[in-house]
């Protein structure tokens, strides 16, 4: 699998009624992957999808660019709902308040969510207003 098809993935199990923009940009650099809208609230999301190492001792690396990490803070700042979700083949784990900064290991995979999950994640956070 590839970012592209574990975006899809995670759609699939979004409600039809969802609202999701798969945004696509080639004039502007770090903007996110996809944008959801819901009563309470709108979130952004850059997904990266990556093979985990072998070694648990080993560094993850986002592969988050420059410009990505300054578009997400900036939207953090902003008072508005910025993710990262970092899919892989055992799953995907889901970083916000700036955890896209944390040194990812193999054990941060440990509960990994299947893409149900973490679509359910996206329904929650745009329609509840306890979320993230």
């Amino acid at each position: 699998m590839n970012e592209h098809g574990f975006i899809k993935s995670v759609h699939r199990h979004l409600p039809a009624d969802t609202f999701r923009w798969k945004i696509h940009d080639t004039f502007t650099g770090g903007v996110p992957d996809a944008m959801y809208a819901g009563p309470a609230r709108i979130l952004f999301v850059e997904y990266k999808y990556l093979k985990l190492p072998k070694k648990e001792t080993t560094v993850i690396k986002t592969g988050l660019s420059a410009l990505q990490l300054q578009w997400l803070d900036t939207m953090l700042n902003y008072d508005a709902t910025p993710a990262v979700i970092i899919g892989t083949a055992i799953g995907g784990i889901i970083l916000t308040d700036q955890e896209w900064y944390k040194e990812l290991r193999l054990k941060d995979f440990e509960y990994a969510l299947d893409t149900k999950q973490l679509s359910n994640w996206i329904y929650r956070s745009i329609n509840e207003s306890n979320m993230p």
